[in-house]
């Protein structure tokens, strides 16, 4: 019995030790990263304009960036989610709840932007599908959009964009600080913030040659 005791002990700290080291593995690893907020609506044609810019950017940058996209923008929610109104009609809370369902469906960054650059640059929603296939995303969005589901990713998005208070939509964030030079700089020349917060952190390698 103490044999026994002893051996489930050991196997309960060392499982726990596992899960410490891949924790703090993981915040190594996030910690060589940039972290950008973008907070963006579906039918907002300053958010349309700025994915001219994030697909190319992500593309090339991916590796040092850590980015999480919340749509939903100037939007509001009533009676916990049982009404939302949103800036640009009815028509912008679908699909601020249809990228919700999409980004939520994978946790491939990469994915998540091509999704999101596509659809919004599309023009309806009628390449939902098309979309999600340029992606390499297989998505039920339909149940999403009509389920408990998607208003708790909704609901989940306006928390995080109350965070910041955004007066002007697409807002950008760095590392969850916001920072209104960095946001004016960004909606004029995305790269070249990127590039400057990367060299400020360290996250480039010397012999890197990305943002020559």
């Amino acid at each position: 019995m103490l044999s026994l005791l002893i051996w489930q002990t050991f196997t309960y700290y060392s499982v726990l030790e596992n899960i410490c080291q891949e924790i703090k593995e993981q915040l190594k690893l996030n910690m060589k990263q940039l972290h950008i907020t973008l907070l963006y609506e579906s039918l907002c044609p300053d958010s349309r304009n700025f994915m001219h810019q994030l697909g190319p950017v992500y593309e090339e940058f991916g590796d040092y960036i850590d980015i999480l996209l919340v749509p939903f923008g100037k939007s509001q929610s009533e009676r916990n989610g049982a009404i939302f109104h949103c800036q640009h009609g009815p028509a912008e809370c679908k699909g601020n709840r249809l990228q919700s369902c999409v980004i939520n469906s994978t946790a491939n960054q990469a994915a998540q932007v091509k999704f999101v650059v596509c659809q919004m640059l599309a023009p309806d929603y009628s390449r939902i599908d098309q979309c999600a296939n340029e992606a390499g995303l297989l998505t039920d969005v339909v149940h999403c959009l009509s389920s408990e589901t998607g208003t708790k990713l909704q609901l989940q998005a306006e928390l995080v964009t109350k965070q910041y208070s955004p007066s002007f939509i697409p807002t950008i964030v760095y590392n969850g600080v916001f920072d209104q030079q960095l946001q004016d700089h960004s909606l004029r020349d995305f790269r070249g913030t990127v590039c400057y917060m990367l060299r400020q952190q360290n996250l480039l390698p010397s012999s890197s040659t990305i943002c020559q």
